[in-house]
């Protein structure tokens, strides 16, 4: 199946969870990011979810790592639609200012950035992905670009509400794996 029809369909599924069942999902989710260990993480990128397509809500797990694991620094990305590169900017709990761009992303409004080297692990937004951690984004390309920039070492931790889709995914070259996935029930190490 092509990627476009993945994106679509996976998009589709999302959007006709009810209320009660995405909210179920993401509890699920979040305990397994409290099974992770996160013991080598110093810098952690965190995307900020779009409310409006259902993707995993990434405040409850902002919350968590707030209360459980205050050390570690959160980076969150800010876009350049002119390039399409991803910014990443020092998050601060009492003082950082969230505003949705014109994709209702929240992003935030200024703060101290951080080199892409700096970054220990991504937790990187997905519509899909396969056993072998292939993932399927929007499509702009905002994550490749980034990914390539982080040392090879960098975990690419995709989040998903879902389990992987039946096949695989086809790779283009410019495409960059995921080293794990973590979903509403389990975690796949790829």
């Amino acid at each position: 199946m092509d990627k476009k029809t993945l994106r679509k369909e996976a998009l589709e599924r999302r959007l006709a969870l009810s209320s009660k069942d995405y909210w179920h999902l993401n509890d699920l989710l979040l305990h397994q990011i409290q099974k992770f260990d996160w013991s080598n993480i110093t810098y952690l990128h965190l995307f900020l979810p779009i409310k409006e397509k259902k993707e995993v809500d990434t405040f409850e797990i902002l919350s968590f790592f707030k209360h459980h694991n205050p050390e570690i620094k959160i980076i969150i990305p800010r876009c350049n639609f002119n390039d399409h590169s991803l910014e990443n900017v020092v998050f601060d709990y009492e003082h950082t200012v969230l505003v949705k761009n014109k994709y209702h992303i929240p992003e935030p409004l200024y703060g101290k950035i951080i080199r892409e080297d700096f970054i220990d692990a991504v937790l990187v937004p997905l519509l899909a992905f396969d056993q072998k951690g292939n993932r399927i984004g929007y499509g702009a390309g905002f994550y490749d670009r980034f990914l390539k920039k982080c040392r090879p070492e960098t975990l690419k931790i995709g989040l998903s509400l879902f389990g992987p889709v039946s096949g695989l995914i086809e790779n283009d070259e410019f495409d960059v794996n995921l080293t794990h996935c973590i979903t509403a029930d389990k975690i796949y190490i790829f």
